[in-house]
């Protein structure tokens, strides 16, 4: 095939100063294109909208059934090529080259300072071109096996697990991301390419790069190379099956005994009911700001937890958003779980009667503006920031007015819908012969 010309169109943001170009390469994968002139590092990544979670689709109203954790080692397999390792490519150019697997994305990235091309064609190769023989697939199926039995001992991950375990009744989000020894077991080739050809077609990727580039000059090459790699074959089309979820947790205490010094303590808060695109950024940025309101270590209640020793500085609270889903998390070590628990009830309770101030609003506002701006000074933080909107399929460029636009009464009624006393899970872990 001949690559076609390709125009980006410009996307401004004047309150944040910043700009990025858009188009649409010949083989159907999106591009993002964010300068960042001065720095001498150059980041790509090619984020598939693939995760863990999609191990059920609809193709031609047919219903497709894969194994638990298949995403992840597809992640795992897409470096092997018939020629050998591809990330031993990058390493003797001297780019880093890495990639991860979430419940909603795959994506694969290179770093380099020199060599930006030549990293580019391997990574499309890397991602476009689907090499499965069963020899090299039985060997990394070992090598996966081995790091779930890692994960095993790592007691935040379990706590982590065990906490969506109990958050959600059918969701596959309560599947752990690398699956089973057992589900593992069952992957194939002919499955990893079945997986393949639906979710790393062209145009369900999202080439994104950034760095001290002329956006049509890698609109070019980028269109070039991709379409070197991609498949001269149409998108196979796919419905992605999600199960009905309840809005109740599907339990509300989980006890797991480890080897560990000090007992742990997760507490979670569901939503079951998300909405897409800038609703559910908007959602996000609301829920963000109360769990900071209320838990951050300048809050009235870290204070008063940290005194009382029912606490440690690992204690954190947060808010994660993605299509489909949504929850809070609350929790770290502890010398009592029981009574931290009690504490944490407490505290939602009488923030859903009381509310925050708005002068809490407004230092809590600023905090959240100086991070979100501060991912724009340099490459890494630039190419998150727009793959968490990516996740989101939101505009990134809203999130300071939405911010902005944040009333109080707005977080009091969020704190009342998202911490509801009687609908959370506890996910507790303690020492062996506790």
């Amino acid at each position: 095939m001949i690559a076609s010309k390709l125009k980006l169109k410009p996307i401004r943001s004047k309150q944040l100063q910043e700009v990025r170009y858009e188009g649409v390469l010949g083989c159907g994968m999106k591009l993002i294109v964010a300068p960042r002139p001065g720095f001498t590092k150059k980041i790509a990544f090619v984020v598939a909208d693939y995760g863990s979670t999609d191990s059920v689709w609809e193709h031609h109203g047919k219903r497709v059934k894969v194994p638990d954790g298949i995403a992840h080692f597809l992640e795992h397999q897409a470096f092997k090529k018939s020629h050998g390792d591809l990330s031993d490519v990058f390493s003797a150019r001297g780019a880093y080259v890495n990639a991860h697997t979430s419940h909603t994305q795959t994506a694969y990235y290179f770093e380099c300072t020199e060599n930006f091309e030549a990293n580019l064609d391997t990574l499309l190769e890397l991602t476009l071109t689907p090499y499965f023989d069963k020899r090299l697939v039985d060997i990394e199926r070992d090598i996966i096996i081995q790091e779930i039995n890692q994960y095993r001992d790592h007691p935040g991950w379990i706590g982590f697990q065990q906490l969506l375990e109990g958050l959600y009744a059918k969701h596959p989000l309560r599947i752990d991301i690398a699956g089973t020894a057992e589900t593992v077991g069952a992957v194939t080739p002919e499955l990893l390419g079945k997986c393949h050809a639906t979710f790393y077609h062209p145009t369900n990727l999202t080439l994104l790069v950034t760095g001290d580039f002329k956006p049509d000059e890698i609109a070019e090459l980028a269109n070039e190379l991709a379409d070197k790699w991609a498949p001269p074959v149409p998108s196979p089309g796919f419905k992605r099956v999600r199960p009905a979820e309840p809005v109740k947790v599907a339990k509300h205490k989980s006890v797991r005994k480890m080897f560990i010094s000090r007992p742990r303590l997760l507490m979670g808060f569901k939503d079951a009911r998300q909405p897409e695109g800038d609703a559910l950024t908007y959602r996000d940025v609301l829920s963000s700001l109360a769990m900071d309101a209320l838990f951050s270590k300048e809050s009235e209640a870290y204070e008063a937890l940290y005194n009382s020793r029912l606490i440690g500085g690992d204690f954190g609270a947060g808010y994660q958003a993605e299509s489909g889903f949504g929850y809070a998390v609350i929790g770290g070590e502890t010398p009592d779980p029981a009574a931290l628990e009690a504490e944490v009830i407490h505290i939602v309770k009488k923030a859903r009667k009381n509310g925050i101030d708005a002068d809490v609003l407004e230092r809590k506002r600023r905090k959240y503006l100086g991070q979100f701006l501060r991912a724009f000074n340099e490459p890494e933080g630039t190419a998150y920031a727009y793959i968490g909107a990516l996740g989101q399929n939101s505009e990134l460029f809203d999130v300071p007015e939405m911010v902005e636009k944040i009333t109080v009464k707005q977080v009091n009624e969020r704190i009342k819908q998202l911490l509801t006393p009687n609908n959370y899970t506890a996910s507790v872990l303690l020492p062996q012969g506790s």
